[in-house]
């Protein structure tokens, strides 16, 4: 089963400036110089080869290995525009701003296809913030290049899934299901519709590791009956008079990383953990371990965190997507979940 690995911080190379003038990545920004950026970060996701855990770079200096190519046994793919392009890791340097130091690894896309890094806009197609957005129109002092092997872990550079784990029971009515026994046509219990059939279901295992690692939420914590674990991205409905004072709505979604820091909320690592996507006709709150989350919504990003089969498979499905409907509840902002549980 092919592996994939969606990543958040990230802008296009050409959103950044060194010295106040576009940039050619193919080559190490000068040290001491002066980078910055502007415009919003983006998201992109690299598609491998069953049991991948590294990115990939190129050994054989702007050139697409064989194995990395498409049609190679590591095959190593983004989509751009509806078509799969070949990726690669190239390198990592730093910024700072004299307090704080962010990483930037540069990721080169192989826009023709054509197994080299040499044609315009390739080199540095994106920027990876591993640590986190630096700040946006600022100058930032450049420091030097920190990694250039050929190749480093997706969870060192951060990725993320949208699913519950392997064993999450999940309500059908007069009875509970555990998530991987579930099937399409199943009916399942939500919380505005009833039963209503699982119109896809799909599944990725990954190494529990760094921004893939699961999140429990330990039995009784949100009133869930057992512990319940999820993909960091998963969001809990939680239901607080506190959110209709901060945000006028007292129903709102927090994703479980930003729940990090909650007593009794923790990330587990080690060893690989199977992560089970569900989606319906709607976006859907459904019980699970005993308390309400919700189920895959495709959008363009969440629809990005899922291998090229599933996504082809959901758009078959769902051709408009644009038309699939709004979110069960509005789902808080990293800073707004964390105002939310400072109240609390």
């Amino acid at each position: 089963m092919p592996e994939h690995f969606g990543y958040t911080n990230t802008i296009f190379g050409t959103q950044s400036t060194v010295n106040g003038a576009a940039q050619d990545y193919a080559f190490g920004p000068p040290v001491g110089g002066t980078w910055r950026y502007t415009g919003p970060d983006t998201y992109f996701v690299v598609d491998e080869n069953t049991g991948a855990s590294r990115f990939n770079g190129d050994p054989t200096n702007e050139q697409v290995s064989a194995q990395e190519q498409i049609g190679g046994i590591g095959q190593q793919t983004t989509e751009i525009g509806g078509i799969d392009r070949q990726i690669i890791y190239d390198y990592t340097f730093t910024v700072t701003d004299g307090t704080t130091t962010w990483r930037v690894t540069v990721i080169d896309v192989d826009l023709n296809n054509d197994d080299d890094l040499n044609d315009a806009g390739e080199d540095g197609y994106f920027l990876i913030f591993p640590d986190g957005m630096p700040p946006a129109d600022t100058n930032l002092t450049i420091g030097g290049i920190v990694d250039n092997l050929d190749s480093i872990a997706h969870v060192d550079l951060g990725a993320s899934i949208v699913c519950f784990a392997e064993g999450t029971l999940i309500s059908a009515g007069s009875h509970t299901i555990p998530v991987q026994e579930l099937d399409t046509g199943d009916m399942v219990e939500t919380r505005d519709g009833g039963l209503q059939p699982i119109a896809w279901i799909g599944k990725t295992t990954v190494v529990a590791k760094g921004d893939l690692a699961p999140i429990v939420i330990t039995k009784g914590t949100l009133g869930n009956d057992r512990d319940l674990v999820v993909s960091p991205q998963h969001a809990i409905l939680l239901n607080d008079w506190r959110a209709e004072l901060l945000f006028g709505q007292e129903e709102v979604l927090v994703r479980a990383v930003d729940l990090l820091g909650h007593d009794g909320v923790y990330r587990k690592t080690g060893g690989t953990v199977t992560y089970y996507h569900i989606l319906f006709d709607a976006h859907e709150l459904v019980m699970s371990e005993g308390i309400w989350t919700e189920s895959l919504y495709p959008g363009d990003m969440t629809l990005q965190s899922v291998n090229p089969r599933a996504r082809a498979e959901i758009t078959e499905l769902f051709p408009d997507l644009a038309q699939y409907g709004k979110k069960a509840a509005p789902c808080l902002r990293a800073f707004e979940a964390s105002c939310l549980l400072r109240a609390a």
